[in-house]
């Protein structure tokens, strides 16, 4: 009997396996922080004709990064800024997604000692 609790058990945790909370946090940390940079970088290769601004929507991002410019130097600072923010919101995502997993499964094996209870 206990042999195949601890197989349900190892299937439940398989099928709800958890995230690895920094991995994730490194993963959108750099995922967001080549974006920026790939985005700035093929604005600033692209060009744009003379007396025209570089990327005048992409510029908007500096309301809310300090320093971020359509400039190589912008490129680097709005990637470490993006790297910093995907990295938190990384983390926190998985924590959530952690947190509401064990809080099912705890449901799911409560509802089912409660069944098992109520049968014998």
């Amino acid at each position: 009997m206990t042999q195949k609790v601890d197989v349900d058990k190892a299937v439940l945790m398989a099928a709800f396996a958890r995230i690895n909370v920094w991995g994730l946090a490194i993963a959108m940390g750099t995922v967001w922080a080549l974006m920026i940079f790939a985005a700035t970088a093929i604005l600033i290769i692209k060009g744009a004709p003379p007396g025209v601004e570089v990327g005048p929507n992409l510029a908007l991002i500096g309301i809310y990064l300090q320093d971020y410019t359509v400039t190589w130097s912008g490129a680097v600072i709005g990637a470490a800024y993006l790297w910093v923010i995907g990295a938190v919101f990384g983390f926190v995502l998985a924590m959530l997604w952690n947190l509401t997993h064990y809080l099912f499964i705890t449901a799911v094996v409560v509802r089912a000692a409660w069944w098992k209870l109520m049968a014998d």
